[in-house]
């Protein structure tokens, strides 16, 4: 077991850098602690029978890497620089909510705009990615029922906002790009491919064998290559 602020080891169950970490919690079961561990990715890892001290040296270390990874904190007196109450720690707040805190009716009330920090710096790109990377785990359904960002705001509610409406939209775009239109003749069964050579004169092919090719012919009289009256492929030049 190794933890530090760099990497959290604890074999058999997770072995990984502290930045692929979203969340950690503590659930009780039978009266024994589990650790559950939020993934970037979406998956969560639970480790149960851990005692209270390493509990604690996780939590700590999580703690940490997380200070180390927040921002300075600003000096400016300007009060447009000033992050919003729960953000102090740079972002981490939100990016530690577990994952299936229901975006679609709530995440509008994590952050209110605030024209008064319109003027707010950019968030860092890290915290950025990890936005947008959440965004790609949950997913969202209702996409309009999101407050839009304000325009030329930079506050730290429409810096978020524009995120994740700017990722929903790309992945929007590229699902449409991989749309293929179906025409109705897409739709239609083909039994008989048939192709005019001459007057009066076709071939008629199964598409789904080659080897079935014949010639139909509709002067006088009406014949065809397989030797049959009134065959299949006969009607089926009639028909076409």
């Amino acid at each position: 077991m190794k933890i530090n602020t760099k990497i959290l080891s604890i074999p058999p169950y997770i072995s990984t850098s502290w930045k692929n970490v979203i969340s950690l919690h503590i659930e009780t079961r039978s009266g024994n602690s589990v650790l559950i561990i939020g993934l970037v990715n979406g998956s969560t890892i639970e480790i149960p029978n851990l005692d209270q001290e390493s509990i604690s040296s996780v939590f700590a270390a999580h703690e940490k890497y997380l200070e180390q990874d927040a921002p300075a904190p600003t000096t400016s007196e300007d009060s447009s620089t000033v992050l919003p109450e729960g953000f102090s720690d740079g972002g981490s707040a939100i990016l530690s909510l577990p994952l299936n805190f229901g975006l679609d009716s709530n995440m509008g009330n994590l952050l209110q705009h605030n024209q008064e920090a319109s003027d707010s710096p950019d968030l860092p790109k890290d915290m950025i990615d990890k936005i947008a990377q959440l965004s790609k785990v949950i997913g969202l359904d209702n996409l309009e029922n999101f407050p839009k960002p304000e325009p030329h705001c930079n506050c730290m509610h429409c810096q978020i906002m524009r995120v994740i409406r700017e990722e929903e939209e790309a992945r929007n775009e590229q699902h449409e790009e991989l749309e293929e239109e179906i025409t109705d003749e897409d739709l239609k069964f083909r039994e008989w491919d048939i192709h005019q050579i001459g007057d009066q004169l076709y071939i008629v092919s199964n598409p789904f064998n080659n080897n079935e090719q014949f010639n139909v012919y509709l002067g006088n009289p009406v014949g065809c290559t397989c030797g049959k009256p009134n065959c299949e492929h006969i009607r089926a030049v009639l028909n076409s």
